[in-house]
């Protein structure tokens, strides 16, 4: 019976591959290079599964936050259970009444803190591993890994250095809304809040190791540093889905100011709004272009079935107890910058805080 000649090429390229790899693999340099080979694509897989475990790990951590003791009223916990519409809204949330954020901040009221050590952003402009996007199904999350240090805050009137754990979004609809903060009455379309924690990693579980960097953005040019996030925002139209996008510096969103800036001592803004976290206010706005927050407006919420239209919980009281720093750096003589009578003027204008 004759064979078929494909049948034939076959066992002869067979035959041929067979005594190639047994003639080679007689020279030890052979061997060594396939070895290394080998060892390469382990070591690949295992850094992609390091990745996926660092997020898991992050997310718990953001989620560790132990609730403050209060005498004055009861903290509620309503985890995931909430949105900003009319039935689960921000007017029925049960949270603490002290301390609050997000506020309006006035520059009338404004105490002038004079600072004798300028900010320092560490590691901000190293290159993460992976970046990983969120929709949550109330807002948009950022996370990324880093195979060296992770970026920290210090320096100003910091008493503890500050380690980055995510960032987030606030938008709405409109264009003369959007922001949590507001500056002389004054809104945004856009608002980015990054969370930072004391701590080498970033795990202390108390909510008073909360420090919000909090930036403004305004309709304007496009801006190319938003698009390495806003090109993938339709991976995560959905509420519940992740993606991993190609990393990018965080410096890229956070922009590294070191003095001119506002603080206050305030809570998270998602239910049950612990008190305790401080913030850090950059007041100068960044720019934006309707396509670029067009693609936020995309985002649907947690029913999956509509946009997102707000997420921004309302101003709240400053009452007499707190003050609005602008912090200004002063190395000579601290004693030099001009004071206010910060309670008095922030009783007189608290009505308008609300």
């Amino acid at each position: 019976m004759v064979e078929c000649s494909l049948c034939s090429l076959t066992s002869f390229f067979g035959s041929c591959l067979y005594n190639g790899i047994s003639t080679a693999l007689e020279y030890p340099i052979v061997v060594f290079m396939l070895s290394l080979t080998m060892a390469a694509i382990i070591i690949s897989h295992l850094q992609s599964a390091r990745m996926s475990c660092n997020f898991s790990k992050a997310t718990k951590n953001n989620l560790n936050i132990t609730p403050i003791p209060s005498s004055s009223s009861s903290l509620g916990n309503l985890g995931n259970n909430f949105n900003y519409g009319p039935d689960r809204g921000p007017h029925t949330w049960r949270c603490s009444e002290s301390n609050q954020s997000p506020i309006n901040i006035i520059d009338e009221y404004v105490h002038k803190f004079p600072i004798r050590e300028l900010l320092t952003w560490n590691h901000y402009d190293d290159l993460p591993t992976a970046v990983q996007i969120e929709n949550n199904g109330h807002t948009v999350n950022l996370r990324a890994c880093f195979s060296g240090n992770t970026p920290t805050l210090s320096g100003a009137d910091l008493l503890a250095s500050y380690t980055f754990v995510e960032l987030c979004f606030r938008w709405s609809a409109l264009n003369s809304e959007g922001s949590e903060h507001m500056i002389n009455y004054r809104k945004f379309p856009l608002e980015l809040q990054a969370m930072h924690r004391t701590g080498p990693s970033g795990d202390c579980t108390s909510s008073y190791d909360i420090l919000m960097v909090a930036y403004f953005f305004e309709i304007s040019a496009s801006n190319p540093y938003l698009d390495p996030i806003v090109q993938h925002l339709h991976c995560i139209q959905k509420p519940g889905t992740k993606s991993e996008i190609p990393p990018f510096p965080l410096t890229y969103l956070c922009h590294q100011f070191r003095t001119g800036f506002y603080s206050y001592g305030g809570s998270l803004t998602e239910p049950p709004c612990y008190q305790g976290a401080e913030w850090f206010i950059f007041p100068e706005p960044l720019a934006i272009s309707e396509r670029q927050l067009y693609e936020f407006r995309q985002i649907l919420c947690s029913d999956g079935n509509t946009r997102i239209v707000r997420n921004a919980r309302p101003v709240q009281s400053l009452r007499c107890s707190r003050v609005v720093n602008l912090n200004q750096y002063n190395p000579i003589d601290a004693c030099n910058m001009p004071e206010s009578s910060v309670c008095e003027e922030n009783c007189a204008g608290d009505e308008f805080m609300d």
